[in-house]
């Protein structure tokens, strides 16, 4: 009866833990989300994402993946959680934003490029993001349409492509493709076109109540200031 006792209770305690583990796919890339040898998974979204869970009881379990990746492995059901939702799905439920992303236009700053509106990318050969066009819509797809354009995964990539003067604008999180080209090509300066809109993502949740409640303790890191102290220590509070 004891070793039963015992099997019972061994056997809750592992179906707790494990309850208590949600998976959370993120986006690679830094300072976001990326990978930092002595230390694991870490950046902004990790942070923000960490303090919700860990406030509600759970320990989150990370996952760095390409956007298309994420995308297409969520929709299969593979993650509880995932960030950014800049995607349309009919999965899951999206949470309150609290990522301040900026996406940007970058060229060289020794080609003096002029770029302030979209028609400017006319003619440019033009590299960004995987699903750019779905997320920066109608007008910039119209703008971008041709062989001059073409979408990469690997933001290492697409700078590489910048300093060899083998694309002339790379579009992409400004914070992201600053923070890779300081580290990359320290030697060489970036200009910075902020032709699109600023705007904020949240997470996407697969469980409602769980969305309900990442949006709750949100709203207390709002109040409290907790969530804007992770982002001023990323300095990555928007102007």
């Amino acid at each position: 009866m004891t070793r039963m006792l015992l099997l019972f209770l061994l056997i809750s305690h592992f179906t707790w833990a494990n309850d208590k583990t949600l998976s959370v796919a993120l986006n690679v890339g830094a300072p976001w989300a990326y990978y930092q040898q002595d230390k694991g998974v870490v950046g902004i979204d990790v942070d923000i994402i960490k303090q919700v869970l860990n406030g509600l009881g759970y320990q989150p379990e990370f996952y760095l993946l390409t956007y298309q990746r994420l995308i297409k492995d969520f929709n299969q059901g593979k993650y509880d959680i995932a960030s950014p939702a800049a995607f349309d799905t009919n999965e899951g439920h999206r949470t309150q934003t609290y990522l301040p992303f900026q996406d940007v236009a970058v060229t060289l700053a020794n080609r003096e490029l002029s770029i302030n509106e979209y028609s400017d990318l006319a003619g440019k050969i033009i590299v960004a993001y995987e699903h750019a066009r779905a997320v920066l819509g109608e007008t910039f797809t119209a703008a971008v349409t041709g062989e001059r354009y073409t979408e990469i995964a690997e933001r290492e990539i697409q700078l590489k492509l910048l300093a060899d003067n083998k694309t002339d604008v790379v579009i992409g999180e400004r914070l992201l493709l600053t923070t890779i080209m300081k580290n990359l090509y320290p030697q060489l300066e970036l200009a910075v076109h902020p032709i699109f809109e600023k705007k904020s993502y949240g997470a996407i949740v697969r469980d409602k109540t769980l969305q309900q409640q990442f949006d709750e303790r949100l709203a207390t890191m709002r109040a409290d200031g907790s969530l804007t102290a992770i982002l001023e220590r990323w300095n990555a509070t928007q102007d």
